[in-house]
């Protein structure tokens, strides 16, 4: 590709984003109303339309349609190849815009404008139904809330469903409980100006806490979900952690060698329905409430429904794929914990190389002894200097792991250009004793095991209860920076590794067939220990039978960052792959699911990566004009002013970038010239 072609086709997906533009059956086409936002709505019944064709006598013969009244009338030549016009007419709700040309059996270009709908009732009468589909539910607050900045006039409905008691605990001990209270909470925010659409926000870990519906979420960056009139709905997965028993022991700060201390917001690990809730099943009873509620307040079904979430959310949404197809039109899942048993196990083997080259005090590993800041930053450049340039561009990501070679056992740090100045001509692994441009044989070997993932002690490869063959964290750019191994096996002065709690910490709870909570995960042993774990759970949503969905016209985004050290990445690509093979390969797979692996990015976000970007827009455009997603523009704000050494942490820098992602299985390539922080320098191949 040229590069004022792509810059054309970078330039296209920035109108996308704000403009509605369109083009469904051939490119060369497009409908746009340049007033409003193709996730947004107008308020009138009139909006201004433009539309192009590849010439002017293309245009003349191309006919518009709104909602299959021909309103090509309304437009006027407006330069070579294109019309425009104020078009009015525009129902309540969806009003479909097509454009034929001459002879064409199906639309050359279609747009979704959603016009506002208001409600039919008050806001506050929404606490007196009773009729809810799920029993019991109450209402607990029905809210008319005031405009505050960009966010507009909305009703705010919170409640509670299936509250019930249960156990929480370990038993035996002081911190059981039988009569620990359970519900799911939810908050549905339903805006005065309504544009027809609803979205559920997915969150993350145990859950625990019901956040607010206000729709900002990774994967909805930059969009101001209720001023574009979305409702929204949330929930707490059934459990609050705050009524959960204390973490046990108790005056325990810590995980060591020698016991487990179980965290407040894992103890709800004995109650199988709580799990259960955790698992899909708050997320079903809040769908079912959500759209109870946007049917008695607008007096009429949401034209289209979408999800959005990542880790724990991301797994969810799957959920909804395989269990619940009719709930969802759109699915965004990030980093999706889809395996949890499988996934505990891999970020357990990474936690314990680090422990293994950790000083042990007391029973406690002293995590941060087992990498230093300069020794993460050494490694980080180590890759870099590696594989940087392997894209066309050294600046500090690596968009082509897969062209990559890195064998921090053999590299040898270059003596010229942009890294070489950081150890010119010496290896990376240490030959004597340690120096700060060296890594000892020990820490190499451990950053090695984590790359290849969990092995016996004879080096053969694992295949869970399940029948998963368990993954390890391949090597990326920001393998060593500061939300990659670090953050979860590491851990900082202030807090400990993030896997020992929830990934680590809940496998001998939720994950083990029989739970053990005095088990400690992190002595595991890998040759004998594997057949605890448990081959099915309810939070295991691994099921590739997903017909039901995509017949519907269900489509599915992915999106994965290549530094995430809590779900590894190849885990999502397997089940992107075995979906695949099951629905006519890349080319059949194509039509309802699309796979953004992100370089650098930890989980769901951070490091020096392009780790902000709007996934709900092209979902929509995809759902409801036909256009399937192809680059999207991501940008981030932690990048070095100037390509060169990494500089460390807490962040390398304040510079931003724009890039694009690219849709599995292309990568990312610099043109060869242009700004290499804007997007349009930049083309998927």
């Amino acid at each position: 590709m040229n590069q004022s072609r792509a810059a054309a086709r970078i330039a296209a997906i920035f109108v996308l984003a704000g403009g509605c533009f369109n083009a469904l059956a051939d490119p060369a086409y497009s409908i746009a109303t340049p007033d409003t936002v193709l996730t947004g709505m107008v308020t009138g019944t009139s909006v201004v339309v433009q539309v192009a064709a590849p010439s002017s006598a293309l245009i003349s013969r191309t006919t518009l349609k709104l909602n299959g009244a021909d309103v090509t009338g309304a437009l006027h030549a407006d330069g070579a190849g294109a019309m425009s016009g104020v078009v009015a007419g525009l129902q309540p709700g969806a009003n479909v815009f097509e454009l034929w040309s001459k002879n064409s059996k199906e639309p050359v270009a279609q747009l979704t404008v959603m016009k506002a709908l208001a409600p039919a009732m008050t806001c506050a009468s929404l606490a007196t139904l009773s009729d809810f589909p799920v029993q019991p539910t109450r209402i607990t607050q029905a809210t008319l809330t005031a405009p505050s900045g960009t966010t507009p006039e909305y009703c705010l409905v919170q409640g509670r469903i299936r509250e019930r008691t249960g156990v929480a605990g370990i038993a035996g001990t002081s911190s059981y409980r039988t009569d620990q209270p359970y519900g799911t909470r939810f908050e549905v925010r339903l805006p005065t100006a309504w544009n027809g659409r609803y979205m559920f926000q997915g969150s993350g870990g145990t859950e625990g806490g019901l956040p607010g519906a206000s729709g900002q979420i990774g994967g909805t960056s930059g969009l101001t979900i209720l001023r574009n009139g979305f409702v929204v709905a949330s929930q707490n997965g059934g459990h609050q952690t705050s009524e959960l028993p204390a973490s046990y022991p108790p005056n325990s700060t810590t995980t060591d060698l020698n016991h487990i201390q179980v965290i407040q917001g894992n103890m709800f690990f004995p109650d199988a329905q709580a799990v259960k809730d955790w698992g899909y099943n708050s997320i079903d009873i809040t769908t079912q409430t959500a759209k109870f509620l946007i049917n008695a307040y607008y007096g009429r079904a949401q034209a289209h429904s979408y999800f959005v979430g990542c880790s724990t959310s991301g797994r969810q949404g799957m959920a909804m794929s395989q269990l619940f197809p009719q709930h969802y039109d759109g699915i965004v899942a990030g980093d999706p914990f889809y395996l949890p048993p499988d996934i505990s196990l891999s970020e357990t083997w990474g936690l314990e190389q680090i422990i293994s080259i950790s000083p042990i005090v007391n029973g406690v590993p002293q995590y941060l002894q087992s990498y230093t800041l300069a020794d993460q930053n050494l490694f980080t450049n180590a890759i870099l200097a590696a594989c940087d340039h392997l894209d066309g561009l050294v600046d500090g990501v690596i968009d082509d792991m897969a062209a990559c070679s890195f064998d921090p056992a053999t590299f040898v740090f270059p003596s010229s250009g942009v890294y070489g100045s950081i150890a010119p001509g010496m290896p990376l692994q240490c030959t004597g004793d340690k120096t700060p441009t060296c890594l000892t044989p020990a820490q190499v070997t451990a950053a090695k095991k984590i790359d290849r993932g969990p092995r016996t002690s004879s080096g053969e490869r694992i295949t869970s209860p399940d029948g998963t063959t368990l993954s390890g964290y391949p090597f990326d750019g920001g393998f060593m920076q500061p939300s990659g191994i670090p953050t979860r096996d590491i851990g900082t002065a202030n807090s400990p590794p993030g896997n020992i709690g929830l990934g680590s910490g809940q496998l001998p709870l939720f994950w083990f067939a029989t739970p053990q909570p005095s088990y400690n995960p992190l002595t595991v042993n890998y040759d004998l220990d594997i057949h605890l774990v448990t081959p099915a759970s309810p939070v295991v949503n691994n099921s590739t039978e997903i017909g039901p969905f995509i017949s519907r016209g269900g489509k599915l985004i992915f999106y994965h960052g290549l530094s995430d050290s809590g779900p590894p990445w190849p885990y999502t690509q397997k089940y992107f792959h075995d979906v695949m093979v099951k629905n006519g390969g890349m080319a059949g797979a194509s039509k309802f699911m699309k796979l953004y692996l992100v370089p650098n990015m930890g989980h769901c976000s951070g490091n020096m990566a392009t780790d902000s970007f709007d996934m709900l827009t092209p979902m929509v455009n995809w759902i409801e004009n036909g256009v399937a997603p192809q680059e999207i523009i991501a940008t981030g704000n932690r990048f070095q002013a100037t390509p060169g050494p990494y500089t460390g942490l807490p962040n390398p820098g304040t510079a931003t970038r724009s890039r694009p992602l690219c849709p599995y299985p292309k990568t990312l390539r610099y043109t060869g010239s242009g700004d290499i922080s804007l997007a349009g320098s930049y083309a998927c191949q």
